[in-house]
């Protein structure tokens, strides 16, 4: 897949290598299959990947809204407005294990009744955190120290064995160097190679594309950015920026549900891969675990 590039203003701004060749104003888009979307210029916690993955949920929720609609962790409630009640973007369900809100089920994914079926389901920036350590600010995560490694990929497969046939899935996780972060894991190729190989989820069913961040704002609240289309190969090394807390890449993966059976196995050992340790995140997961 070939990178695309736009145009920037100029601004401060910090660059992430490899780099491509910017003019000097900032884009207010971005390509993503051959598509033009608008960046997220909501504050919310907005400063990493939120920028592209929101325009991404929502163009889902359009493109589904009639469909019996599950949203796996409560993220675009905070990016909602006006606009989502005229297009029919709140009628959906809504699970989250552990924050508590209007409207949200606090239930593990890992524990629905995958007899309860949807046309649609999405989930972003969430299933990395899945079986994992309680995050830096202490709102999610487990209590204990034991964690599941492959907790992410068992939530995509759940997630795909929910949907009704011929329905349709968007998920987004953070993609790189393989990562054991503590409160995140950040997926790499052969570890989502494993939702095929040994979760059984169809080759056929799977659709994979990675982006990746290549410039950002020096500005702590919504920096503007700048994001492109990547290969998997090129993003290999690419690390989980933990000092901003976010991803400097992201794979979006894109699920249909087959007429042919799918046997959900969630018991199994984890396959031996080697994690990068993110001291960092892990050093902050465990005061955040300590105080919660």
């Amino acid at each position: 897949m070939s990178l695309q590039t736009t145009n920037m203003a100029s601004s401060t701004l910090v660059t992430t290598s490899p780099l491509t060749t910017f003019s000097p104003r900032w884009s207010r888009q971005f390509t993503f299959c051959d598509r033009q979307f608008y960046y997220n210029r909501i504050p919310y916690n907005n400063w990493s990947e939120r920028a592209v993955e929101v325009p991404l949920a929502f163009d889902f929720l359009a493109r589904h809204q009639a469909e019996r609609m599950l949203e796996v962790g409560n993220v675009l409630q905070h990016y909602e407005n006006e606009l989502s009640d005229a297009l029919g973007m709140r009628n959906r369900c809504i699970v989250d294990k552990f924050e508590v809100g209007a409207g949200i089920s606090n239930v593990d994914i890992l524990a629905m009744d995958s007899k309860d079926t949807y046309q649609a389901i999405l989930s972003i920036s969430t299933i990395e955190h899945v079986g994992q350590q309680v995050s830096p600010d202490g709102h999610y995560g487990e209590d204990h120290n034991c964690c599941d490694s492959e907790g992410p990929l068992k939530a995509v497969a759940k997630i795909y064995d929910m949907l009704a046939p011929e329905g349709h899935a968007l998920i987004t996780t953070p993609f790189g160097i393989l990562t054991d972060g503590g409160w995140y894991v950040q997926s790499s190729y052969e570890y989502l190679d494993l939702l095929i190989t040994k979760y059984g989820i169809p080759r056929e069913a799977l659709s994979l594309h990675f982006m990746k961040s290549v410039a950002f704002e020096w500005k702590l609240r919504n920096p503007r950015q700048q994001w492109v289309e990547a290969e998997a190969k090129e993003l290999a090394h690419t690390r989980y920026d933990g000092w901003r807390g976010g991803a400097r890449a992201i794979a979006v993966i894109e699920m249909t549900k087959l007429t042919q059976p799918f046997s959900l196995q969630l018991d199994v050992p984890p396959t031996p891969l080697t994690y990068h340790r993110s001291w960092i995140s892990k050093c902050m997961s465990c005061v955040a675990s300590v105080f919660h």
